[in-house]
C-alpha cells in the first residue's frame, strides 16, 4: 500500500491547481467576472469610453471618476444562476451541475476636490464556484471549487482641462481558493507494479474524499483615460495582472467506505479474503499516506485591457462601444509543488490559455425620470480544445443584457439589470491532461452545455 500516497496526492494536486478555471459566473472570459456595477451590467459592460455617472467607474475607467460631482456612492451585487451538464459519449447519459446561485458585491465611492477626485473601490473581478453531484464521472478531477478574489483600490483622478482626465491607484488582491475532490481506488497501487484496478475494482470506485484550502495576496494597479468632444466621448483602462502564490495551503482527507472485499489470493494478504475498508483506514491514521497535509501552488489573475467610445447626438440618448483584451496567455503552465512527502510527484499541468477578445455595444434613453439600458457583448473563449474541463468547460458566450434607473429621492437612485448568457455548447473531458502530445481524439469523451442568468441591483446616492 505505499505507493497510494504518490498516486492520490497528485491526484489531489491536479485538481486543486485546475480549481482557477470556474464552472460558476460566466459573463467574461476564463474565470474573469464582469458583474460590476449594474449600470454596466445592463449596458453590455460597453461603459469605458461612455461611462456611467456612478461611482463604479472607479474600476470601469478610474480617469472618468474626475467627470462624477460632489460625493459618490454605490453600493450593489449580482445574483448569478448557472445551469451547466456533461453528456457522456458512452452512456448518451447527462449530469447536471449542482451550483447554487453566487452573489458577486461591490461598492465605491467617490469625493470631488476641485479638479480632482479622491475614491476607494471593493469588487471582486476573478471568481468562480462549480460543482456537480456525488454520481458525476468528473468527480474525480472535482466535485466543488471555488475561487474568490477580491480587489481593493484607492484611486485618484485628476481633469487635466476641459477635453481629458486620468486617473489611477493600486489595486491589493485577496485571494482565496477552496475544492472538494474524490479520490478514485482503481487507479492506486496495491503493491508495486499491481493498481487495484488490476485486482477487479472497478474505475471510479470512490474511496476518499479530499478538501483543499488556500490563500493568498497580490498587489497590481488600474489606471484609466477619458476624453470629451463634443457629442464624443472616448476612454481607456488598463488593469494590471495580479500574481497570486498559494503557500502553506491546506489539504484535508476523509475516508468514503468502499463495502468491497478482496477475494483469496490477493497481493495483500493470499490466504484470506480482505476487507478493503478496513486496509485503507490505515492510510488515513496518523502516520498514513492520506492525512493533513499542506503545499503551495501559484495562479495568474491575467490583465486586462479595454478602449471604446460613446456618442451623445441623439436627444436624451447614449451609444457606446468598447472592445476589451485580456491578457490569457499568461496561463500557459500552472507549476505544482508538494511541501512534504509527495514532493516527488510535484509537475507542471499543461493548460495553453490564449489572449482573448470581447465585443460590447450598449445603449441608453432618458425617459422623464428613469433611464431605460440595453447592452450586447460577445467574448471569445481562451481556453484550447484541449483545456475544457468540468471546473470550466469554457466557451464563447453571448451577453444579451437591459435595466432601469430610477430615482427614488433627490439624492438616491435605484438601478436594477438583467443578464442572459447564451452559449453554443462545447465538447471537452472529465479526466486530466498529463501529456502535450494527447490531443482532443485522446481527452474529450462528452459534450458540456451552459447558460446563466444575472440579476443585479445597486443603490447610487449622490450629495
Amino acid at each position: 500500500m505505499k505507493r497510494i500516497q504518490s498516486s492520490a496526492i497528485r491526484g489531489l494536486w491536479l485538481s486543486a491547481i485546475a480549481v482557477c478555471l470556474p464552472l460558476g459566473p460566466l459573463s467574461a472570459q476564463g474565470f474573469g467576472l464582469n458583474e460590476v456595477g449594474t449600470c454596466a451590467v445592463s449596458r453590455g459592460f460597453a461603459v469605458t469610453g461612455s461611462p456611467c455617472a456612478d461611482a463604479s467607474t472607479i474600476f470601469w475607467n478610474p480617469g472618468a471618476a474626475a467627470d462624477l460631482t460632489g460625493k459618490s456612492i454605490s453600493i450593489g451585487a449580482s445574483d448569478i444562476a448557472v445551469r451547466g451538464s456533461f453528456r457522456q459519449d458512452s452512456t448518451g447519459r447527462s449530469y447536471g451541475s449542482n451550483i447554487s446561485p453566487t452573489i458577486v458585491p461591490a461598492g465605491f465611492a467617490a469625493m470631488r476636490i476641485g479638479r480632482a477626485s479622491v475614491g476607494f473601490g471593493v469588487y471582486v473581478p476573478y471568481g468562480l464556484t462549480s460543482q456537480w453531484h456525488d454520481d458525476f464521472p468528473g468527480r474525480f478531477s472535482a466535485l466543488r471549487a471555488s475561487l474568490q478574489t477580491i480587489y481593493f483600490q484607492p484611486n485618484i483622478a485628476f481633469q487635466a482641462n476641459d477635453h481629458w482626465s486620468i486617473g489611477g491607484g493600486p489595486v491589493f488582491g485577496h485571494s482565496t481558493v477552496d475544492l472538494k475532490q474524490a479520490l478514485d481506488l482503481s487507479q492506486q497501487f496495491a503493491e508495486p507494479g499491481v493498481t487495484f484496478g488490476m485486482l477487479g475494482i472497478a474505475s471510479e470506485t470512490e474511496f476518499g474524499r479530499v478538501d483543499f484550502r488556500g490563500t493568498s495576496n497580490a498587489v497590481g494597479y488600474n489606471v484609466g483615460v477619458h476624453g470629451k468632444f463634443g457629442d464624443w466621448s472616448m476612454g481607456a483602462r488598463f488593469l494590471s495582472q495580479l500574481v497570486f502564490n498559494y503557500r502553506d495551503a491546506e489539504a484535508k482527507f476523509t475516508q468514503v467506505p468502499t463495502n468491497l472485499t478482496l477475494p483469496v489470493n490477493n497481493p495483500i494478504n493470499p490466504a484470506t479474503p480482505v476487507p478493503l475498508d478496513a486496509v485503507l483506514k490505515a492510510q488515513f491514521a496518523p502516520g498514513g499516506a492520506l492525512v493533513n497535509q499542506t503545499g503551495s501552488s501559484r495562479i495568474v489573475h491575467p490583465w486586462q485591457m479595454q478602449g471604446g467610445f460613446g456618442y451623445n447626438g441623439f436627444t436624451g440618448t447614449k451609444l457606446s462601444v468598447d472592445l476589451a483584451r485580456l491578457g490569457w496567455s499568461a496561463f500557459q503552465t500552472l507549476p505544482v509543488t508538494f511541501d512534504g512527502p509527495a514532493a516527488a510527484s510535484s509537475r507542471t499541468l499543461l493548460e495553453n490559455y490564449a489572449d482573448s477578445w470581447s465585443y460590447r455595444f450598449g445603449a441608453e434613453h432618458q425617459f422623464r425620470s428613469w433611464i431605460g439600458r440595453l447592452g450586447y457583448s460577445y467574448a471569445n473563449t481562451p481556453a484550447p480544445d484541449v483545456t475544457v474541463t468540468p471546473l470550466l468547460p469554457d466557451m464563447n458566450r453571448r451577453n444579451f443584457s437591459g435595466g432601469v434607473e430610477i430615482p427614488v429621492a433627490r439624492m438616491y437612485k435605484f438601478d436594477i439589470g438583467y443578464l442572459h448568457v447564451n452559449t453554443p455548447g462545447r465538447r471537452g473531458r472529465i479526466v486530466e491532461r498529463s501529456s502535450a502530445s494527447q490531443d482532443v481524439s485522446q481527452l474529450n469523451t462528452g459534450a458540456y452545455a451552459l447558460s446563466a442568468d444575472v440579476v443585479s441591483a445597486a443603490l447610487n446616492i449622490k450629495f
